[in-house]
């Protein structure tokens, strides 16, 4: 988190008994959070020694252990057989700089209304290492992301999601709506913008180097390996994170803070997952953000679902002012 590279820090003290080292690791993570929230705009550049065995012993005990197997065939609840030689061996090859992220095994399943959802399950070892990064960059990005994002966070949920929208609708003064639901959230996401996006709080190697080598990982479907250059699979233990820091820069941060100068009156915006709602005060402050929605959208790679992207009234009168 210093000044200092990160590889000439990075596995300090393992020797230490691995009690001492849980300690030590959540409070590391405490402290990579404290500096995150002190300074806005510090880039992080001492995070990879964090990920020492206790640390990865640590994530498997928060791991959920259900689920397909990746592409070994092996279910991720076979590494507890010999875990602590398993944690070892990936401890020493990530320490070495040749761990590998194997490509995710491509599986679909039905979403209930007629289409199919592509998920990508990664190796149960890989799984692992996913949810210790993941963890690190929930301690960063945690400190970042706006009051109005409600989707794969600790303590946000749908259900305060739609409490938020309507308190904004009943105490606010929100009377013109924009309702949008965001089309392939993980599956868009476009490479160079997510670095380019993540180097503003990540300048650890190490770290930047991992997230990498999963988006290039690939994808096995049938008999060979696809390396989309967008995207990252969902069903990997990163992927909501990464999506979540995608839209925190694409939708979040710029409705909230960029998009305000444009705006005549009061605004709110209410995001869970890949929907969203905008309420307005002035109808033509709605109208404004569908235009430059559009804009910001190519710009970025996304796309709205047309059948789901409409402007609504709220309010007591909504259904009178609609039909007048």
């Amino acid at each position: 988190m210093g000044k200092r590279g990160s590889r000439a820090g990075f596995f300090r003290g393992e020797t230490s008994p691995a009690h001492r080292g849980r300690s030590r690791r959540s409070t590391q993570l405490l402290k990579i959070a404290a500096q995150a929230k002190q300074d806005a705009k510090v880039r992080l550049t001492a995070l990879a020694h964090v990920l020492t065995p206790a640390f990865l012993l640590e994530t498997w005990r928060q791991l959920k252990r259900q689920g397909a197997s990746g592409l070994d065939g092996e279910p991720i609840e076979a590494l507890e057989t010999n875990l602590a030689e398993r944690i070892q061996d990936l401890w020493r090859r990530l320490k070495a700089g040749q761990y590998q992220a194997p490509p995710v095994r491509r599986v679909e399943i039905p979403q209930g209304n007629g289409k199919m959802r592509p998920l990508g399950i990664p190796t149960g070892e890989d799984r692992l290492l996913q949810r210790a990064v993941a963890r690190m960059l929930r301690a960063i990005y945690e400190q970042d992301f706006l009051e109005c994002s409600f989707g794969y966070r600790p303590g946000r949920n749908p259900h305060r999601a739609l409490k938020a929208l309507r308190d904004h609708i009943v105490t606010g003064k929100g009377r013109h709506g924009y309702e949008a639901d965001i089309q392939g959230y993980f599956t868009k996401i476009h490479h160079a913008w997510l670095r380019k996006m993540s180097a503003l709080r990540i300048a650890d190697p190490v770290i930047t180097g991992l997230m990498g080598k999963g988006l290039k990982a690939g994808v096995r479907a049938g008999g060979g390996v696809a390396r989309p250059q967008a995207g990252t699979p969902q069903g990997g233990p990163i992927s909501p994170c990464l999506a979540n820091v995608y839209l925190h820069y694409v939708l979040d941060w710029w409705c909230e803070k960029r998009a305000r100068r444009y705006r005549q009156g009061e605004a709110y915006l209410t995001r869970c997952v890949d929907d969203f709602v905008g309420a307005f005060q002035y109808t033509r402050d709605a109208e404004n953000v569908d235009r430059t929605l559009k804009i910001r959208r190519k710009r970025f790679g996304r796309s709205f679902a047309p059948e789901k992207t409409r402007r609504m009234l709220f309010g007591r009168f909504a259904r009178e002012r609609a039909e007048s």
